[in-house]
């Protein structure tokens, strides 16, 4: 079978519906491997023929001939709130407006996260005020976001439940990559094609269900960034 694995994406199981139709006879084990260096490292060992990994502008994944990767999509990074938070009105968030708020943060993933955030927040002229580090399900991240525990930086695509609001960051300090990854000599042209294809079509899947993004993309982004 193929081994298949991904990093912390809503991606994936759009992309297996989709795969499934397009290849119904590939034979697939499906892993989750949170730190996309990880990923690079198993492809790298033969130990994965493919993967969904992240990284980030300017931090572009590092990898041997014998890995290749392609760019799904460069989205930009949003920020959950709870409902009753001070900036709920604001259709557009700075960054340096939550200096003084808790923060949920999903560990080093070793592509560059969360460098790239104290980065941002460093050039916005704070530092965060607290940190909670979460790697955890999405509806417990989101309930205690709702609970008003803090803030946290979330995917465009994120679907907020009742009590929490996602918004777009003011001049888009972020931005994170989604690529696919494969071993050159585990996969054919026709597999490679198809898994990309899918998850292409997953994204924009995601899209369709997102409002605040779309809202967004609209007045400031094209979805054909690559």
């Amino acid at each position: 079978p193929l081994r298949l694995a991904a990093t912390n994406t809503p991606v994936l199981a759009g992309m297996l519906i989709r795969l499934r139709s397009r290849l119904p006879d590939l034979a697939l084990t499906v892993s989750s491997v949170y730190p996309s260096s990880e990923i690079i490292e198993l492809l790298e060992q033969g130990e994965l023929d493919a993967a969904v990994a992240a990284d980030y502008p300017g931090l572009e994944l590092r990898h041997s001939a014998a890995v290749a990767h392609r760019g799904i999509v460069t989205e930009p990074s949003f920020v959950a709130l709870p409902a009753g938070h001070r900036l709920r009105h604001c259709r557009e968030v700075a960054l340096a407006d939550l200096a003084d708020d808790a923060w949920f943060l999903t560990p080093d993933d070793g592509a560059g996260w969360p460098g790239v955030f104290y980065a941002a927040c460093r050039a916005a002229g704070f530092t965060p005020a607290a940190v909670h580090e979460f790697l955890g399900d999405q509806q417990q991240l989101q309930n205690m976001i709702g609970e008003g525990i803090g803030v946290s930086i979330v995917q465009a695509t994120l679907r907020p439940i009742p009590g929490v609001l996602v918004r777009p960051l003011i001049g888009t300090p972020l931005w994170c990559r989604y690529v696919l990854a494969w071993r050159r000599e585990s996969l054919d042209d026709e597999v490679g094609d198809a898994l990309f294809a899918s998850a292409a079509a997953a994204y924009r899947a995601l899209i369709a269900q997102s409002p605040h993004f779309r809202t967004w993309a609209a007045r400031t982004w094209s979805v054909a960034r690559r």
